[in-house]
């Protein structure tokens, strides 16, 4: 097992906000090793905010990059996430954002955060301090939902392009990438994976992408299921 690599602010924000917070128990399966790509659900940062939380290893969460950013960050609470997300008043959103800005960026770069860079070709940027990073044995994690500010326990629309991770990392080390489907619960406190999930030999990827999503996306359902937390 790699050591814990976030940096030292990451860790003290860590360690303070579990002692104010309800423990959450991680259910991993025996057949689980690194290198790994944990797939979760986003839920209103409710997924991200507890897995990164109580995760007993050291996770790289894909990022959107404006958050790793101060200046793109600060005018992301300000003019979306402050306003028009939650209707504060403009003025004083600006007052709220500036020092928060400076907060998250220095709080998602000691946490070694991936930027993601949607819509533009730095997307490779991504994958390569993706692939690196699996190479060293650590793991990654990514929450692909595209509507992420559902707060319901259901996994909806996704986005695919994650999955060009196992193209690139193939191409570099011969093997395939590790997915796993990791699901936080609120209802029984608890951090749960189902067995891995493998792209297999010799099938075209186009094809294979397609169902390793489908996987991927129905398992995180039937874990949200099994732990009482969606009805059907």
């Amino acid at each position: 097992m790699k050591g814990n690599f976030y940096g030292t602010f990451f860790r003290f924000v860590q360690f303070i906000i579990r002692k104010m917070s309800p423990t959450y128990h991680v259910q991993i399966p025996n057949q689980i090793s690194g290198p790994v790509a944990y797939i979760s659900h986003h839920q209103n940062t409710f997924g991200p905010f507890v897995i990164m939380l109580w995760f007993p290893k050291s996770l790289h969460a894909w990022i959107l990059h404006v958050f790793l950013n101060q200046t793109a960050c600060y005018k992301q609470y300000a003019k979306y996430t402050f306003t028009k997300r939650i209707g504060m008043n403009k003025h004083l959103a600006k007052i709220c954002a500036l020092p928060l800005s400076y907060l998250i960026t220095k709080l998602l770069h000691s946490g070694k955060g991936i930027p993601v860079y949607r819509g533009s070709r730095q997307i490779m940027q991504t994958f390569n301090q993706s692939v690196a990073a699996l190479q060293k044995g650590e793991d990654i994690a990514i929450f692909p939902d595209i509507d992420y500010s559902d707060t319901s326990s259901r996994t909806n629309a996704m986005y695919e392009g994650f999955l060009y991770l196992e193209k690139y990392y193939y191409k570099i080390t011969g093997q395939h990438v590790c997915f796993v489907p990791l699901y936080a619960s609120k209802s029984k406190k608890v951090i749960i994976a189902d067995p891995p999930i493998y792209f297999r030999d010799g099938e075209d990827f186009n094809k294979e992408r397609k169902i390793v999503y489908q996987k991927i996306h129905d398992q995180l359902n039937l874990l949200a299921k099994n732990c009482g937390d969606l009805n059907e």
